[in-house]
């Protein structure tokens, strides 16, 4: 018996396995969260009047200090791209299952994940060069299994799931063009 996305993909209907539809939602409220601490500072920091939503943030900024850094525009840059990201992916996420677009929704979330992807990698790449050129900026000394535990390790999500989307979806879209293709090419 063929599996569901062998099915589809015959069909010419991209399949968004379960696991993905989960990523979206939860990354994309993880995001929702941690966009609007970065947003609304110096409210959401300690002693602002929003910081009881974001208490956590006073043991992150530790490890991050961009977090803690009112005056870096990259870590504001990648909270608008959060919003953007997170609105794409929850718009897949409904063309996929309320309005049955389904390829219509694979695509999106395709390109959602490949903008998660890479600016967490820009993240990452950033982080790395600003501690190495400002070793002395940071308000704080962390040790290297914080720095793993708190920000490598979680950070590092939003690289493998956005990446196994986007391998996931990018598979299945190119076999129903190539089969579209192939159709073409017959009649």
């Amino acid at each position: 018996m063929p599996s569901k996305s062998n099915t589809n993909i015959r069909s010419n209907q991209c399949y968004m396995p379960l696991w993905i539809t989960e990523w979206a939602i939860v990354s994309s409220l993880i995001c929702i969260w941690d966009a609007t601490y970065v947003l609304t500072r110096p409210r959401s920091m300690a002693k602002g009047d929003l910081f009881h939503l974001f208490s956590p943030y006073a043991t992150y900024i530790t490890v991050d200090p961009l977090y803690g850094n009112l005056k870096n525009a990259f870590v504001i840059g990648q909270s608008w791209m959060n919003y953007v990201e997170l609105t794409l992916a929850l718009f897949a996420v409904i063309l996929y299952h309320i309005f049955k677009r389904k390829n219509s929704g694979c695509l999106l979330l395709l390109i959602a994940s490949v903008m998660s992807c890479s600016k967490t990698v820009l993240y990452f790449i950033h982080d790395y060069y600003e501690r190495s050129l400002h070793p002395h900026d940071s308000p704080y000394e962390i040790e290297t299994w914080q720095y793993l535990l708190l920000f490598i390790i979680p950070s590092s999500l939003w690289i493998i799931f956005p990446f196994c989307c986007t391998w996931t979806l990018g598979r299945q879209i190119i076999k129903i063009l190539d089969s579209s293709n192939d159709k073409t090419k017959s009649a």
